[in-house]
């Protein structure tokens, strides 16, 4: 794991809800304060404009690209940047721009399901861990340990190579879709189990938990009604985070061909085919390299800004 995203985690890890639980006024008296701060965070604003952009082009894309990603025009092979092609063309006449566009939609929707999907069997692994507690707390626990203590990369990879060969699909593309979305969504929990799990143990000791016990709430109930509101907010700023991992992952697998193929059309396709010809056409690997950096700078930003915005220790300080 790198030492950003252990950075980020021990950062998430400080948001907690602390003392009993708040009225229902009080409870939307929090959101707003929190929702004032970050309003108040000029990046993070704007990085949430960003990203809110790029979603829109994304799910748009269809009508927005002026060609087809794969539309191929023969006559205009390696063309650079001009006012017919705004980003130039590729080795296969096909509009940069438009492939740019296309790359959007499943670049975003690789990070996003993947992210989600991680999000889910990470909370309720560490939710399961942290609220039954003792020897099935310390099993579960060893195996997030022996997860973690794999680099994730070589994890990825290892878990890529293993769903393409067991050939769910015949479809090479399909297959190769599948296994990405399978890959970063088995690999991604990990960080997540481990984060919902320490919230579960603290929110878990509550005076309004306690209270719920003794009058015999069901587990779940308790779960579903007291435990999870509290713990919202550090899982909204941990899914900020792990989408723009997820994005650069895959990234990096289709830059070094494991990850998406063509006809598909994400940013690490677009960049792992113009790696090829960085020095006489720079302009097909500088369109995907600006708008992968772009991406991923406006998703940390924003999970930055909801972390300052919603962390308890800064309550006290505006």
């Amino acid at each position: 794991m790198s030492g950003a995203t252990r950075s980020d985690t021990a950062s998430v890890v400080m948001l907690t809800q602390t003392g009993s639980p708040p009225t229902p006024q009080g409870s939307r008296s929090l959101w707003a304060e929190g929702l004032k701060r970050y309003r108040q965070n000029t990046m993070a604003v704007a990085s949430t404009y960003f990203v809110l952009f790029v979603a829109f082009v994304a799910v748009f894309a269809p009508w927005i690209a002026p060609y087809s990603f794969d539309e191929q025009h023969m006559d205009r092979i390696l063309q650079s940047p001009s006012w017919q092609h705004w980003l130039g063309t590729d080795a296969l006449g096909r509009d940069m721009l438009s492939r740019l566009i296309y790359g959007a939609r499943m670049s975003m929707a690789v990070g996003v399901i993947t992210a989600v999907i991680s999000l889910l069997i990470g909370t309720a692994y560490g939710s399961i861990s942290g609220w039954v507690g003792g020897r099935v707390d310390s099993v579960m626990m060893r195996i997030v340990d022996i997860l973690y203590s794999v680099p994730t990369l070589v994890l990825l990879i290892l878990v890529k190579v293993i769903f393409d060969s067991v050939n769910l699909f015949t479809h090479p593309e399909l297959r190769a879709l599948t296994g990405i979305l399978l890959a970063l969504s088995v690999v991604g929990w990990v960080t997540l189990a481990r984060v919902v799990r320490g919230q579960v143990m603290q929110v878990k000791e509550m005076a309004y938990v306690e209270a719920a016990r003794a009058l015999g709430s069901h587990s779940l109930s308790i779960l579903w009604r007291h435990v999870f509101p509290n713990i919202l907010g550090p899982i909204i700023v941990l899914l900020t985070f792990q989408i723009p991992l997820n994005i650069l992952y895959e990234s990096f697998l289709s830059f070094i061909g494991l990850g998406l193929q063509p006809p598909f059309s994400s940013w690490g396709v677009m960049a792992d085919d113009g790696w090829r010809s960085l020095r006489s056409f720079p302009h097909l690997m500088i369109a995907p390299g600006v708008a992968i950096f772009l991406t991923i700078l406006a998703f940390n930003l924003l999970g930055d800004g909801l972390r300052d915005a919603f962390d308890p220790q800064l309550r006290g300080r505006s």
